[in-house]
């Protein structure tokens, strides 16, 4: 299988996307990336998971610099100077060290505080990607895994996704309200749960007695190709329209136009904002009198049902 096989791109999609405009990501989308991740679930994507994953990403790097700092500075003493350990070593508390044994001393402690940061780097993200891995996650090796028809399309998505991402039109806030993560999780669960019907599928029983729910996994199985297929087909027709957009953009008067109209809409949902408000203020502040009348009126009737019925009772 080639590489174009494997990614599901052609040709031309590689020349699009080399002509389309990069986006920097985030230090923590990379570190998603780098940890294999695809497509993660909502509450994967919240705020402290990622400040933790930058954490850990930092004292990972910092770690290592300091690490390898400390390496270097201990190995460059033990070359110049072999004797410098064993000086060290078997030096008494009294004696000043001299400025070899003080090099040494500081680039061991270097090397260990890096080492320690190192790990600690690991162990926190260690800790966020099992913490990913309790949420939802969809990963390259699972995407690995998946039946062509359900990959190909998703990875279909995923570039649609980016195109958007890069784009200037959503980069500049003229989409406004556009979750890409949240589509690309609802089709990252499709293929999930079409790749573990598909493995069950072919392992199914062949009794008459199951057939009723062997046709039912099909049925789900075949929904869920069609939701990803029709959903990638959808953000690459929106990447496509995206891209439309931002070439209006690229042609100053069209965009001067296009700023205007976005100011002129912005300004009337405001002023209907305002009136909305307004409006609610005044049925806030009405009088309730009808419930006063209404009880008022309803006290004199059961008073007057109270009265005898028969009028010589009333002289009686």
């Amino acid at each position: 299988m080639t590489d174009e096989q494997n990614t599901g791109t052609t040709g031309d999609e590689r020349s699009n996307a080399a002509r389309r405009p990069t986006r920097r990501k985030s230090l923590d989308e990379h570190i998603v990336e780098m940890d294999g991740i695809v497509a993660l679930a909502p509450s994967a994507r919240c705020r402290s998971l990622g400040a933790v994953r930058l954490t850990g990403a930092a004292a990972l790097i910092l770690g290592a610099a300091v690490m390898a700092v400390g390496f270097v500075i201990t190995t460059l003493c033990l070359i110049l100077a072999p004797d410098l350990l064993s000086a060290v070593l078997t030096e008494g508390n009294d004696a000043a060290p001299g400025v070899g044994e003080q090099t040494l001393t500081y680039g061991a402690c270097a090397f260990a505080v890096g080492a320690g940061a190192t790990a600690l780097g690991f162990t926190v993200l260690g800790a966020a990607r099992r913490r990913v891995d309790t949420h939802g996650a969809l990963t390259t090796a699972d995407l690995a895994a998946a039946p062509k028809n359900l990959a190909d399309p998703f990875r279909r998505a995923v570039t649609a996704a980016e195109t958007i991402r890069s784009s200037v039109a959503y980069r500049e806030h003229w989409m406004t309200d556009v979750d890409l993560d949240a589509a690309l999780w609802d089709l990252a669960q499709h293929v999930q749960a079409g790749t573990r019907l598909h493995a069950e599928l072919k392992a199914a029983p062949d009794g008459p007695e199951y057939r009723g729910q062997i046709d039912q996994a099909r049925a789900a199985h075949a929904e869920c190709l069609m939701h990803v297929r029709g959903g990638a087909d959808r953000l690459v027709g929106l990447a496509q329209r995206v891209e439309a957009f931002d070439r209006e953009l690229s042609e100053p008067a069209r965009r001067a136009e296009l700023e205007k109209s976005r100011e002129l809409r912005a300004q009337r949902d405001a002023e209907r904002a305002a009136r909305l408000s307004v409006v609610v203020t005044e049925v806030e502040a009405i009088e309730p009198a009808l419930g006063g009348v209404v009880d008022r009126a309803t006290g004199v009737l059961d008073a007057y049902d109270e009265l005898p019925k028969n009028p010589s009772e009333l002289h009686g």
